[in-house]
Parts: C-alpha cells; sequence; structure tokens
C-alpha cells in the first residue's frame, strides 16, 4: 500500500521533550479500562454499523481531554494544535487527518462524562493504577485547599445611573476573604501522600471554609493527618487520638494563651515540612497546566474538571516515580 504525505510526515518524531512526555503518557493512561465504562454507560459507542459515520477511537477523544490539561488549552485551540503538532497526533494515534476531532466532538463528549460522573471515574482509575504499581505511599494524608478565581458580577445600570443588575455569570460561585482580600468562585480541596501524589479530590464554593472537607477527604486515612492551622480544632484533637491516628495539624495559639510552648512549635516545625507537599500539585496545576480560573460554569461541572486535572497531574509524576522506586 502506498504510504501518502500524512502517514510520512507522522513516521518522524517531534520535539524531543514532548514526545518523550507524550509516549509515556500512553503507555500510562488506562484507555481500555477508561473505554469499557464509557461502553458501559454508553457514552461511547465503538461501532455504528454500515450506517453512519465511523466512531473516532476513544482513546482519541480521552487523549484529547488529557492534552487540554495539561497544556491548559480551549477547545479550538486543542482541534487546532492536534492538527499542527505532530506530537498531539502521535500521541492521541491519529494516521488520517479525517479522524482529528474537532472542537464540537471535543466539547460534547467532556459534556456527556461530566454530566454522568465520569471524569472521577477516570481519576479513579489512575489512581488504582498507581496503587497497583506500589507508587501511593502508605504514610499518612496531606491535606490543603486552594481558591480557583471565576468572573464577579458587573454591575450594570440604567440611564439614570441606578444599578439594576448585579448578578454573577456563574450563580453557583461565592464570595470568600483571605488575608483582606476578597475572592470570588470556588475552592479546590485535595489530599495527598507524602510524595504528593493526589489520592482524593473535593469541590466546594468559596466561603466554604477549608476546615469543613478534612474529614471527607482523610476518611479511609488510618495512620496520620497533616494540615495547616486552618484545620486544627479541639474535637478533630481527640478524634485522631481515639482512633490512633497520628495528629499532624499545625497548632496556632488559642484565647488565653501568649506564646506556643516549646513542644508545640517544635512540632509544628517538623509538620510545616511534611504537609508542604501538599502545595505541590497545587503549584503544578496553576504554573504549568495555566489553572488560574474556572473554565466551566456551576459546581457540578467545576468539580468534574478537578478531577480531571488530578488525574492528569498524577499522571505527569508517575514516570519519574517509577524510576525512582524501581519500578
Amino acid at each position: 500500500m502506498q504510504v501518502n504525505f500524512f502517514d510520512y510526515v507522522l513516521s518522524y518524531q517531534g520535539g524531543k521533550k514532548s514526545m518523550k512526555f507524550l509516549n509515556e503518557m500512553q503507555e500510562l493512561i488506562p484507555f481500555d479500562a477508561i473505554e469499557k465504562k464509557l461502553i458501559e454507560k454508553n457514552i461511547y459507542k465503538p461501532n455504528r454499523g454500515k450506517c453512519g459515520r465511523p466512531s473516532l477511537p476513544s482513546k482519541t477523544l480521552i487523549g484529547a481531554l488529557f492534552l487540554q490539561s495539561w497544556y491548559g488549552l480551549s477547545d479550538p485551540m486543542t482541534e487546532e494544535l492536534i492538527h499542527d503538532r505532530i506530537s498531539f497526533r502521535k500521541f492521541l494515534d491519529i494516521k488520517d487527518e479525517d479522524t482529528i476531532p474537532d472542537e464540537t466532538t471535543i466539547c460534547k463528549f467532556r459534556n456527556a462524562l461530566m454530566r454522568e460522573n465520569l471524569l472521577e471515574m477516570i481519576f479513579a482509575e489512575v489512581r488504582t493504577q498507581m496503587m497497583e504499581k506500589n507508587l501511593i505511599l502508605n504514610e499518612g494524608t496531606l491535606v490543603d485547599a486552594t481558591l480557583i478565581h471565576a468572573s464577579e458580577p458587573k454591575r450594570k445600570k440604567d440611564e439614570y445611573g441606578n444599578v439594576i443588575s448585579n448578578e454573577a455569570h456563574d450563580t453557583d460561585a461565592t464570595y470568600t476573604s483571605k488575608r483582606g482580600v476578597k475572592h470570588h468562585g470556588y475552592k479546590m480541596h485535595i489530599a495527598t501522600d507524602r510524595a504528593g501524589l493526589v489520592t482524593e479530590v473535593k469541590t466546594t464554593t468559596a466561603k466554604v471554609h477549608d476546615s469543613q472537607m478534612i474529614d471527607a477527604l482523610t476518611q479511609n486515612e488510618t495512620k496520620a493527618i497533616f494540615a495547616d492551622s486552618g484545620y486544627m480544632s479541639k474535637e478533630r484533637k481527640r478524634l485522631l487520638k481515639s482512633k490512633g491516628i497520628f495528629n499532624g495539624v499545625i497548632e496556632r495559639r488559642v484565647r488565653g494563651q501568649k506564646e506556643l510552648s516549646a513542644k508545640q512549635s517544635k512540632n509544628n516545625q517538623r509538620f510545616s515540612k511534611i504537609r508542604s507537599i501538599v502545595e505541590m500539585p497545587f503549584a503544578f496545576m496553576k504554573r504549568l497546566m495555566h489553572y488560574t480560573q474556572t473554565k466551566y460554569l456551576g459546581l457540578h461541572k467545576n468539580t468534574q474538571y478537578h478531577y480531571l486535572l488530578a488525574a492528569a497531574y498524577n499522571l505527569r509524576r508517575m514516570p519519574n516515580l517509577i524510576i525512582q522506586r524501581g519500578g
């Protein structure tokens, strides 16, 4: 069979760094397990028979969502870069230009997964794979949260200067104040192991206090919990002690206490070094994956997207961890 120009070009590697990274991801993403779940939920149909256009491979559609997450891409930019970058097409196993997904297809596929909570399923499949490879450390859970900005309400005035509308585009988003600065949007709450791999994700609106989510994030932890002083409470301290779980929550002064004891200060220094690892995923997502503000409207969609982000981050960490641990 004669090789066309498109196939000929694809026989060459793209940029060395991106090609190496995407080749690693191709091996690590549990495509088969995800496809099986999508078929069970009737989200993906691999064969449509003789009538109609054949479905795009699930690997292409799933892979496109991960590309969006790793590189912070919109739907139109994802379609454009799949056309433009050899490394993207090789990662998606695209052999013919007719099988490149357009922005509408990508959007519809992602929305279908969000409706059925299947981005959460993808996160769970990646986590299961990490556990099977013994990559998750069973040495305690670290907890933290970060604010994700959403566009604020814009005041609309009539011709006389009277305010006639002050509604946010995203009606689920709420306000909170941090260090005297007002924020509008959501909070992404995560739990990690002591290597910084994300083991659990929860999403709330901005007004929900961080401490309200610690129990949901650590419900399976039996050894130790580490968190900053915002999670400190007498009730939690007693509860952890009763369960035999090590309390690594940083302490702050309580009413009537002028300063921390020498033991508290020493413990805080030790716990702080461990707890700081939980900030790694947020730094990675915001700086390298360009996730600094919400991409979708509503609590449900943003919740599902945070699962996909966490899965993408974990996958990015896996190759180095496999090497370090002799996998």
